[in-house]
Parts: structure tokens; sequence; C-alpha cells
């Protein structure tokens, strides 16, 4: 299936972030800002964690937060600054920032660090499990 904007190699019915960090990078990056959330979720297990709304959501609530934050397309810059993968499970370190406008259409930046755990399941795909952004940063400059 051929998704608009979309340049990466992707299959909706088995999504995979793949075992390759830049390649998760890059597929995470599209999808994101594709603006299409249920898209979006896809990338995420079913019982994963995503903290982007400043909560931690997980299920029908993360879907939801998703299809509503991407809707007006904000656009993901993301640089991998570490990746590590022992066995099924990998961490990753991003340095990201996310351009949009806020309700009253003036322009917002959000910046910061992200630790992403992705998991390999059974079936071989790698999916996040855990996706913990912050604004900011808690490491010295």
């Amino acid at each position: 299936m051929s998704i608009p904007g979309i340049t990466v190699d992707f299959d909706v019915d088995n999504p995979d972030l793949t075992g390759d960090s830049e390649t998760q990078n890059e597929i995470f990056i599209q999808l994101f800002n594709s603006g299409d959330g249920e898209l979006f979720d896809l990338l995420y297990r079913d019982d994963a964690i995503s903290n982007f709304s400043g909560s931690p959501l997980t299920g029908k609530e993360r879907t939801e937060f998703f299809k509503e934050f991407l809707a007006p397309k904000p656009f993901l810059v993301a640089e991998i600054t570490h990746a590590y993968v022992a066995g099924d499970v990998a961490l990753i370190g991003v340095k990201f920032s996310v351009d949009g406008t806020d309700a009253d259409g003036k322009p917002t930046r959000i910046e910061g660090n992200c630790t992403d755990v992705l998991r390999r399941g059974e079936d071989g795909r790698w999916l996040m499990a855990i996706d913990r952004p912050v604004a900011g940063t808690l490491l010295p400059q």
C-alpha cells in the first residue's frame, strides 16, 4: 500500500520499525509528519506507553491523543544521539524539535531529548514500547 508522503518501506498491515536505528528514525519521522495519528500509532505495541502528551498514555487514550495532536500536521525533526540493542530490546536516544501552531495560529516549537525503548516481538517486528520525550534537557550541555 502506497501512503502519500511516505518514502520509506512501511507495511500498514505489519508495521515494523526494523532493527536499524537510522531506518527506525526515518519511519518514525515520516509517519509523524504525515499528520495521521492512527497511522502513527501503528508504530506502538498495544501496551506501549507514550508521554508525548505530558502524561503517560497507552491504548485508546494514546491513539486519540496522536490523532488530535498530529491532525494540524506539526513537523518533527529528529536526530539519533545513541542506540543500544540487547537481544529483543533497543534503547534509542533522540534529540528532537517539533514545529507547529497553537490554537490561535501562532507558531510553536517544542524541542528536547527523547528516550525510546523498542521491543522485538515474537514475529520479529520492532515496535515502540516506551516513548519518553522531554522538553528541554536533564543532561548537562
